[in-house]
């Protein structure tokens, strides 16, 4: 299964971003759309072979198990806030607050995250990822 999800991902036509800020702000939008729409190959064209993400947990996951694990995420939504996104050469940084809701509307948690890219092959592909949890009774600041 793992081998065809990754396959797809490697077929698909990947998107061309411009190497500006707008363009890795979409970039950003476009992870989170690949997510909530469980797209397996957009997601894969996001995420560098080289991909590792440092999740809420404090757990190492490397880009297979974020693409295998995807069509099984909950259906709830991501909302990015309190959003930085900087250009150093072909690196980018973004910075922020996701607040993710449960399919049913409630909250299921808010993180702090960073997100950190590289442009190559004509468009931004994240090569790390990291969360801290919001505590609930913790203001955003």
């Amino acid at each position: 299964m793992l081998g065809l999800l990754l396959g797809l991902a490697a077929t698909t036509q990947c998107p061309h971003d411009p190497a500006t800020t707008a363009g890795l702000r979409a970039a950003e939008a476009d992870w989170v759309a690949a997510i909530e729409t469980h797209d397996v190959a957009r997601l894969g064209c996001r995420l560098a072979v080289e991909f590792t993400d440092a999740d809420w947990r404090g757990r190492r996951v490397p880009r297979a198990a974020v693409l295998a694990r995807l069509p099984t995420r909950d259906h709830g939504r991501l909302a990015l806030s309190d959003l930085e996104v900087a250009i150093h050469g072909a690196v980018g940084t973004v910075r922020g607050v996701n607040t993710q809701t449960a399919a049913d509307g409630t909250l299921a948690g808010r993180v702090r995250f960073t997100d950190l890219f590289v442009h190559r092959d004509g468009r931004w592909q994240a090569i790390a990822a990291q969360e801290t949890v919001i505590a609930p009774d913790r203001p955003e600041s």
